[in-house]
């Protein structure tokens, strides 16, 4: 309850007088009506009556302190009209009061009934159709008291049954709290028609609540109240026009500010006395305001604005890395130290602003809050976080991100060049290529490697050039390659194997044609297999040494060589005496045969070499009813042969078919 000096004395005395008060709570609802209907309270709406007698109140005047206004308390601000000032609420919760222009709106449509109107009552739960904040606290409703102000939150009521009619004390403990006195004393808006209007206007985010009383007299002398009542849902200001307001019963007292919750703070305005100019606060007064305005606005938050987001490298070395020619490999060497992994930034400072002044502004990285702001900063992103604080205490944030891009490549190291023989009897080597060293300025980096011929690193090495390409790739994507050679020479000659000697019988006079059969082999493959006389060719008559080489793409080489006898007329009339003896003929049959081969071998005119084996082959076709047919063919071949090697003219050619005709002969 609100405290009051002579309480006890005052219950005392209000039970003596047999005060008349009348508690009731009527729920209003719609009329039942197309139209719109001004009496018409929204659904939810209670109507709390409280009707204190005269007597009582009389009474109440009679005990209280008939001083004017009394001195507010230390933890409100007195304001005068000559500037703006804060009074603090909760902890870091001030408001600024302001005059602005008069200005009040058209008057509210809807029209509280005045049947169910009382002298002291309240109207409870009065939707304010958006959240409106009041002293850091949001609310959606509130509750109009007759009695010239309203509270937030849940209705309370006068322990003396009074209706809170006189003007009180702020900021006062003692109930009523959390209030907005527009003009807190003893109003009676049931002695006028539509005296409280009330209305939700505009659209989200702005709308307004609009409360008025409109020409509400005073409940026990002459005066009257003519106010409006502005709640603003974007801003939560809260503006009071005063047309008219004045008091006439001398007992009465008003009050015009704000209270919070707990009545431990206020914020109100000053008056001036006409009379004797005195500066007094509105608070449990006696004065009258015509054509006011004051206006009380919540702490706005102050406003900071961080410095741009910051993208910057890491620090280069002072030296670029440089490429160095090792024999003829280019491999990169550093020749500096590596950059660092992160970069000197001066992010700068943020700004702040605020109605209520700045008190502080201070940044904190989100890595180390205990670093300088100026200073280095990792690779990545660090956030710092600008925390304004204005005079009220009210923090605002603001974030700012700093990052720290690696664009350095890393240095990488590859083995030198290679050269390997193949392993033997196969076109490859196994070759260890070693591996590549790599560092970077973050100290992250991996090693990979890709081999030309599409092989994996450790297997063989194929004969001839393989490049291996080292590549290097730090955690931010940066790379470096660096190729390494290995050179796998063929060292392996080919095998080269040809025919043993071997002879052949002429077949005319420039020799015979000779055909022969070499195998090469190699371990990657023969390149050329070259012979001083080729297969296929005529070879002389007499001795012939072929000498062949077999040659790989590497210039290995192989060789080898046989010989070839080629037979002449004279060795070959001899070898067919000596197959004529060996077919086991008779005499009779054997020896013509032979004496004309051996008169032909004996003879050295070529003429008579001729007409001998030309007479051979004659008796032959005689006798050849006694001689096997094989031994025939044998011997007709080897005459025809001989006859051509002597280049006899009428040579038959044995291999035309001669011996067919002899026997047919």
């Amino acid at each position: 309850m609100r405290r009051s000096s002579g309480f006890s004395s005052l219950l005392t005395l209000l039970r003596a007088v047999s005060v008349a008060v009348v508690f009731a709570t009527l729920a209003v609802s719609c009329f039942d009506s197309t139209g719109p209907n001004p009496y018409a309270l929204p659904p939810g709406i209670s109507y709390i009556r409280v009707d204190g007698s005269d007597s009582a109140k009389a009474a109440f005047v009679s005990l209280a302190p008939d001083a004017l206004s009394s001195a507010p308390s230390p933890s409100a601000t007195v304001v005068t009209s000559s500037g703006a000032s804060f009074s603090t609420s909760i902890p870091g919760f001030k408001y600024m009061k302001s005059h602005p222009a008069f200005a009040p709106e058209a008057i509210p449509n809807i029209i509280v009934p005045q049947d169910s109107l009382s002298d002291d009552g309240l109207l409870a739960g009065v939707p304010l159709g958006f959240h409106f904040d009041f002293y850091g606290v949001t609310y959606d409703s509130l509750n109009i008291y007759m009695n010239g102000f309203i509270t937030f939150g849940s209705p309370v009521r006068d322990p003396l049954g009074l209706g809170f009619f006189r003007g009180d004390q702020i900021p006062n403990t003692g109930n009523p709290n959390n209030l907005i006195a527009f003009a807190w004393t003893d109003w009676n808006p049931k002695k006028v028609v539509g005296g409280v209007r009330f209305e939700t206007r505009g659209t989200a985010p702005h709308r307004r609540f609009l409360l008025q009383f409109n020409n509400v007299p005073e409940a026990l002398g002459r005066g009257l109240l003519m106010m409006q009542l502005v709640l603003n849902e974007s801003t939560n200001d809260i503006t009071i026009y005063t047309n008219t307001m004045n008091i006439t019963n001398s007992g009465d007292r008003v009050t015009q500010g704000i209270e919070n919750s707990d009545g431990t703070a206020a914020a109100f305005d000053s008056v001036t006395n006409p009379i004797n100019r005195v500066v007094s606060a509105r608070v449990r007064g006696f004065f009258s305001l015509s054509n006011d305005a004051v206006r009380f606005t919540p702490p706005r938050p102050p406003v900071v604005n961080a410095p741009k987001d910051t993208v910057v490298p890491t620090e280069a070395a002072s030296v670029p890395p440089q490429a160095a020619s090792i024999g003829v490999q280019s491999t990169l060497v550093p020749t500096s130290p590596l950059g660092k992994c992160d970069a000197l930034i001066d992010p700068g400072f943020a700004t702040a602003s605020s109605e209520a002044g700045i008190a502080s502004v201070a940044g904190v990285r989100s890595d180390d809050g205990s670093l300088p702001l100026i200073g280095r900063y990792p690779k990545g992103n660090t956030t710092i976080t600008w925390t304004a604080v204005d005079s009220n205490g009210v923090q605002v944030r603001a974030s700012q991100l700093v990052t720290v891009v690696d664009k350095e490549n890393p240095l990488i190291v590859v083995p030198g060049d290679l050269t390997a023989d193949n392993d033997p009897h196969l076109p490859s080597a196994v070759v260890s290529a070693g591996a590549a060293t790599a560092d970077d300025n973050c100290h992250e980096v991996t090693v990979s490697s890709s081999r030309s011929d599409g092989a994996a690193l450790g297997a063989p090495f194929m004969v001839g050039l393989t490049t291996v390409t080292w590549t290097a790739t730090d955690g931010s994507g940066n790379s470096a390659s660096a190729k390494q050679q290995v050179t796998v020479r063929d060292v392996e000659s080919p095998t080269l194997a040809a025919p043993d000697s071997f002879s052949v019988n002429a077949t005319s006079p420039g020799g015979a044609v000779v055909t022969y059969t070499l195998t090469a082999t190699d371990n990657v493959a023969v390149a050329s297999i070259l012979c001083n006389r080729l297969s296929g060719t005529v070879f002389p008559i007499g001795d012939n040494t072929v000498e062949c080489t077999a040659s790989d793409a590497a210039g290995n080489t192989a060789k080898a060589s046989f010989k070839v006898f080629v037979v002449d007329a004279r060795a070959q009339m001899w070898n067919l005496m000596q197959y004529i003896r060996g077919l086991g003929l008779s005499e009779g049959v054997s020896n013509p045969l032979f004496n004309q081969v051996s008169a032909a071998y004996n003879d050295a005119s070529l003429a008579q070499e001729c007409k001998k084996l030309g007479d051979f082959l004659f008796m032959l076709s005689k006798k050849n009813q006694t001689i096997p047919s094989i031994g025939v063919t044998t011997m007709i071949t080897d005459a025809s042969r001989i006859m051509a090697v002597l280049g006899c003219g009428n040579a038959p050619d044995a291999t035309q078919g001669n011996a067919s005709q002899l026997n047919k002969s």
